[in-house]
């Protein structure tokens, strides 16, 4: 790692000055023992890898894009990274800090990227298209190695690039004005691509194609870029996965709030801004997680601790208004757009949950409030609110299922859904850059759950299971099965074309883009009998949910009084 070095220097043992260096690999006689390029701040020296499909590849892990956010950087937005003399062997996977639940991993010097070359030989012509992959962890946990492998995509000819961002309070904390403006995490993104756009070509990639993809928090992160001035030229395309900018988790409406509130488990000031950001560059990154884990509570699930939040007007500011906003005017980046979900969203919730499902209806009304975002509404309205939900899920019963399959549909419409149907109606509405949107129920081999519940074949396709198709992920085995080897070729197949024509084409398949002036959504379903383009109205019970008027960008006072 970098550190507080200016310039690292890998010196050259003996041996290795015998070899000789082309600016494609280290040789030794005619064969290639491990690629080396050069790139804007020095010389890269990666390994060779294999991809799922036997192919060789070339993989550089751990790249810095930026320095050490550590010392008086930290809290403060990125800043260009050092240039080296020698070799920097980019072999080493990197992770940012972050609380597994039963311990610290990570480190605070963690801005490094990975870019990975379907070449033995790179060479800088090839003009191959580009993606990048945002990960999620609701802005607080994972890192760009936890589930999105190479293998698959090194199987075509793309250059793909993940990347480490703060997480937590280091990427996300604000105090609501210009002493910790916020959205530092976003900004390492931002940073990100600028160095894609200034080092890509080095390793064949096209800087004129580049296609940003993301997870949950990740997926979130994908559309607010579609809103930032900082990343308007930086991306062409996108596919948000599970999360847009317009879910009500996804923003922090009371950032100084949050951070007061770590300043005091830490025993820092309050009385200012200013000295509580002070106090809190003295404390150990280790004692900084420690104490937001705190914030976690074993059944409120109000989001995330730390996440984005709108900046006050500064320069270098990354949101300054609510995407919901900038999309009613028509601010938003015009370059197309996929929105995706999981027919089972909620069951990822459900199973982290420290709650049974039956716990959870026979607290219901004491759960519901902060699971669902409405906490903060007045206790008379709070109640209307949880009756108008009940009275929703128990059409066509007479009453309530108290079963998984009713709490996976509420909090999949509430927390996914709903406000994705929204978003990909008003972007369509706004942008000339078509909007695609598909709806995942396949149900394979493997799941996202694989490493949260022993046996879940019984549960539909869960949040995240559709990135499994086209991102090696350890919870897949060597080989996959027949049906899942046809899924992951049709969701490699429409990535790619995505990437080449800004159409996810599939062979035999019509994918209808979204209008955008209907009350229906056109979008394409990915099922266990096949692929069919559908059209769907009241898609996430986004009649209720709107009516509520619950979260994210408030487009009525409070709740309606009509409840």
């Amino acid at each position: 790692m970098l550190a507080d070095m200016d310039v690292v220097m890998i010196e050259f043992k003996p041996i290795i000055v015998l070899l000789i260096l082309y600016c494609t690999g280290v040789t030794c006689g005619d064969e290639i023992s491990a690629p080396l390029i050069e790139i804007s701040n020095g010389w890269l020296q990666g390994t060779f890898e294999k991809s799922y499909n036997g192919r060789l590849y070339s993989s550089f892990q751990g790249i810095p894009y930026a320095k050490p956010p550590i010392g008086e950087l930290r809290f403060q937005p990125p800043k260009e990274p050092y240039n080296w003399t020698g070799t920097w062997i980019a072999d080493t996977k990197q992770s940012c800090m972050y609380h597994t639940g039963s311990e610290i991993t990570g480190d605070e010097d963690c801005l490094y990227l990975n870019v990975f070359v379907p070449r033995e030989k790179i060479n800088p012509s090839d003009n191959l298209n580009v993606f990048v992959h945002i990960h999620g962890g609701g802005f607080l946990i994972w890192n760009a190695n936890y589930y999105a492998g190479p293998k698959y995509l090194m199987d075509e000819d793309v250059v793909f690039v993940t990347m480490n961002y703060r997480l937590g309070a280091f990427g996300f904390l604000s105090t609501g004005d210009d002493v910790v403006a916020g959205n530092n995490g976003l900004k390492d993104q931002v940073l990100a691509l600028e160095w894609i756009q200034k080092n890509i070509i080095y390793f064949g990639g096209n800087p004129d194609s580049v296609t940003i993809t993301g997870m949950s928090a990740g997926s979130v992160c994908t559309h607010l870029h579609y809103f930032s001035p900082l990343s308007r030229g930086l991306f062409h395309r996108g596919v948000s996965q599970s999360g847009t900018a317009l879910d009500y988790w996804a923003f922090e409406e009371s950032p100084l709030k949050k951070a007061e509130d770590l300043g005091q488990k830490v025993g820092c000031p309050i009385d200012s801004t200013k000295d509580l950001r002070d106090c809190l560059l003295t404390r150990s990154a280790k004692e900084i997680v420690n104490s937001q884990q705190k914030f976690l509570s074993a059944d409120k699930r109000e989001g995330p601790s730390f996440r984005p939040t709108i900046e006050k007007e500064h320069d270098g500011a990354f949101l300054t208004e609510h995407p919901y906003k900038l999309l009613e005017n028509g601010n938003i980046a015009d370059v197309p757009w996929i929105v995706a979900t999981n027919e089972g969203e909620g069951n990822f919730m459900i199973a982290l949950s420290t709650f049974t499902v039956s716990q959870f209806f026979e607290k219901f009304n004491e759960i519901a409030p902060s699971m669902l975002g409405y906490d903060d509404v007045e206790d008379d309205k709070k109640q209307a609110i949880t009756d108008a939900i009940k009275k929703h899920y128990s059409q066509g019963h007479g009453h309530l299922h108290e079963d998984a399959t009713t709490l996976n549909e509420i909090l999949t419409d509430r927390m996914f859904l709903s406000s994705a149907d929204k978003a990909a109606k008003l972007q369509a509405k706004m942008n000339k850059s078509p909007v695609y949107f598909y709806i995942f129920g396949y149900r394979g081999q493997h799941s996202s759950l694989d490493h949260v519940l022993p046996e879940t074949d019984h549960i539909g396709p869960a949040h995240g299971d559709d990135v499994l198709y086209y991102l090696h992920s350890r919870v897949a085995e060597e080989k996959l099965s027949e049906a899942d080897e046809r899924m992951k070729s049709v969701f490699l197949q429409w990535l790619i074309n995505y990437a080449d024509t800004d159409e996810p084409k599939i062979d035999g398949v019509n994918w209808t883009p979204v209008s955008g002036n209907k009350i229906i959504l056109e979008f394409l379903y990915f099922g266990s009998d096949g692929i069919f383009d559908e059209v769907g109205e009241g898609l996430g019970a986004n009649a209720l949910w709107n009516r509520l008027s619950l979260g994210g960008y408030k487009e009525a006072d409070n709740v309606k009084d009509e409840l």
